[in-house]
């Protein structure tokens, strides 16, 4: 987005990405924002081995 453009404006613009869902794929999207499942085994030593060997300021 080029300064000084209205965010909004950028948003409305036919050349802005848009994702359409159908109703079928919009459910199961939100439903997963709602309620996400139980991270796995491999995702919570993956956030073990991160919080091991990254400093974050």
């Amino acid at each position: 987005m080029p300064a000084g453009q209205d965010p909004i404006k950028a948003i409305d613009e036919p050349s802005a990405e848009r994702t359409a869902l159908r109703p079928v794929d919009h459910a199961a999207f939100f439903g997963a924002l709602d309620q996400p499942p139980a991270p796995t085994d491999r995702l919570t030593a993956a956030f073990a081995r991160h919080r091991k060997t990254v400093v974050s300021r």
